[in-house]
């Protein structure tokens, strides 16, 4: 697929995934459209690369043999405080999510990762930290004290139904089997954290009134 992005300055990412292949896949297609990468297999090789090199956004995966994601980025956060961070995993459970969010995660995405995806949400997330950043990004984005972890926690729940509605095309059984919940609670979530339904439920006739 060619590159839409236009790439005026490089960018440089860690990938940190301990299958190999995986690895190397990523790492090649990102290269290929003009991302510099760094790879590492094991949270103590990726500390290592960053502390030789300097990055601008961390690419790790949930589930590792030797240290997980969450006490990697709580690592990656004593070291670079501001880091984004962003993580992939095929079984991420709440307790899990709620952590890395703690920790400031930008984004999450479910394994098996489509390269392409991996690329634009690269991209947003670049635009998100450098331009500017409304205070519930602020609040989802970044490990502040003097945000209100339940602001937090509002924050990354709108920011994960709006994901899972863009992620499923506005198919609201898709939504509703990605986030493990019934009908009736989202819509109470929706109403409550003001999500625009005819936005987010676009192309499911299912959806029109209430989802």
């Amino acid at each position: 697929m060619e590159n839409s992005h236009n790439v005026t300055e490089t960018l440089s990412v860690l990938l940190v995934d301990d299958d190999h292949d995986v690895l190397g896949a990523n790492a090649r297609f990102l290269r290929v459209n003009g991302i510099d990468v760094l790879v590492a297999d094991s949270a103590g090789v990726a500390l290592s690369r960053l502390a030789e090199s300097a990055v601008d956004i961390i690419v790790t995966d949930l589930r590792m043999p030797d240290c997980d994601g969450i006490e990697f980025a709580r690592q990656v956060r004593e070291r670079v405080p501001l880091m984004p961070i962003l993580f992939f995993s095929g079984f991420a459970r709440v307790p899990d999510v709620v952590s890395a969010m703690k920790l400031g995660a930008v984004d999450f995405l479910e394994k098996p990762v489509e390269p392409q995806t991996l690329l634009d949400t690269l991209f947003r997330i670049r635009q998100q930290w450098r331009g500017p950043i409304s205070l519930q990004r602020n609040a989802f984005e970044i490990a502040d004290d003097t945000v209100p972890f339940r602001q937090r926690v509002l924050a990354y729940e709108k920011h994960l139904i709006e994901s899972s509605f863009r992620q499923c095309d506005g198919q609201v059984a898709c939504v509703l089997k990605a986030l493990r919940i019934n009908r009736r609670t989202l819509n109470e979530k929706m109403t409550r954290l003001g999500i625009n339904r005819k936005r987010e439920s676009h192309g499911d006739d299912d959806n029109a009134a209430d989802v």
